[in-house]
């Protein structure tokens, strides 16, 4: 599951609210990004989640539910709406339907009744989250062995991507033993992915953003955890609901894996759009690489998604080429990210990003076009052409 239905809930009554939290938590596929207590000004935050689902419970005040559901279908047509209530009036149901909604929830509800009103729904409308999941991505960066860039190149991919303030980015430390994503962007923090996944189910879209922390590139940040102890008591399939929420919340998600290939990264990868490998040109490291590839093309669909990345290309240590290096992992090279030690090693010692010390150098132009190619830029609507000829061009 890589996507999850981000629902919000407008109901006053605390009795309700709670009964609807436990039936959208009793799914899986849901996830209540927010609870709105009252039906007054929720347009406007409706406009700001925009989430795939709002549920408005009607049984506080009708009239006011209704102007609700109005004004959200009046400035969003394609927003779904799904009235609910224990009063299944047929003149209700008709107010509902005028002031935009499509479909009717009687309480109280089955999952499967759910499931199937929602399901109508979605494929109902032209952009269902499956389609809208296409502009958010999950990159996994990874590669065979500790110690040839893989951090670096997981830090300075995201931080690329959030500078260019397209899609808000978030960066994973899933090296849940030795990770040194904080160093490496000298943040201190107050949470990490344990204390994050021990309040999984309290958190909403806004909590889940502040459990972050936000580096100056505008790159959120979510650090490994602080004990080596707690990397044993993490769930697993507390962590893939935890990846589903990052990737509806953020438009890119970042991971930055164990390189020991630990339950986490096969996490990780399962969900990733795109399996960035990182390799150098060294005899142990290629043979490393072939046996992680392989590993891979043993689970359906992961193998298709690999780019290698050569780092440290044109060193003096490199004992092989970069096409002999193809034809033995069968494998275009995708990027080569230059070996210049200063411009990393300042970047390192400053705990910074090498855009920071190095904007526009080799190097940075590599990760620039990293990031354009795995996360283009949104087209810009096509500009409306005005008059009576102008439906024929």
């Amino acid at each position: 599951m890589k996507d999850l239905i981000r629902t919000v809930v407008i109901d006053p009554h605390p009795e309700s609210r709670i009964a609807i939290k436990q039936l959208l938590g009793s799914i899986g596929t849901f996830w209540v990004a927010e609870v709105l207590e009252t039906y007054r000004d929720s347009r406007a935050r409706i406009e700001a989640i925009n989430p795939d689902l709002t549920i408005v419970v009607l049984d506080h005040d009708a009239q006011q539910a209704v102007d609700a559901i109005a004004a959200v279908t009046q400035a969003n047509p394609r927003a779904i709406i799904l009235p609910a209530s224990r009063n299944c009036d047929s003149a209700l149901i008709l107010r509902a339907i005028r002031a935009g909604a499509r479909e009717f929830l009687t309480l109280p509800a089955e999952p499967a009744e759910l499931l199937e009103i929602t399901g109508r729904l979605l494929r109902g409308r032209e952009e269902t989250p499956a389609n809208a999941s296409r502009d958010r991505r999950v990159i996994a960066v990874t590669g065979a062995s500790g110690g040839i860039g893989v951090t670096s190149v997981a830090v300075n991919l995201a931080a690329t991507l959030a500078s260019a303030r397209q899609h808000e980015t978030v960066l994973l430390d899933f090296d849940m033993i030795f990770g040194s994503v904080d160093a490496a962007l000298d943040i201190v923090t107050e949470n990490t992915v344990f204390t994050v996944l021990q309040n999984l189910e309290r958190l909403d879209a806004t909590l889940l953003r502040r459990s972050t922390t936000q580096h100056a590139s505008s790159l959120y940040v979510l650090p490994r955890p602080t004990a080596i102890e707690e990397a044993a008591r993490i769930d697993p399939e507390a962590l893939q609901r935890l990846l589903c929420m990052l990737r509806a919340s953020f438009g890119t998600v970042v991971i930055d894996t164990s390189k020991g290939l630990q339950a986490t990264d096969f996490a990780a990868m399962e969900i990733a759009d795109t399996i960035l490998i990182v390799a150098q040109l060294d005899l142990t490291c290629l043979r490393n690489t072939t046996r992680l590839i392989g590993v891979l093309h043993q689970f359906d669909g992961l193998a298709d998604r690999i780019k290698l990345v050569i780092n440290r290309a044109g060193s003096i240590d490199n004992e092989i080429s970069p096409a002999k290096a193809e034809e033995t992992l069968k494998l275009p090279i995708s990027w080569q990210i230059p070996n210049v030690t200063k411009i990393f090693q300042a970047a390192r010692i400053k705990g910074t990003p090498i855009a920071d010390v190095a904007k526009g150098s080799r190097p940075h132009q590599v990760f620039l076009e990293m990031a354009r190619t795995l996360r283009p830029a949104p087209e810009e609507p096509a500009r409306q052409r005005k008059g009576l000829f102008a439906a024929l061009f």
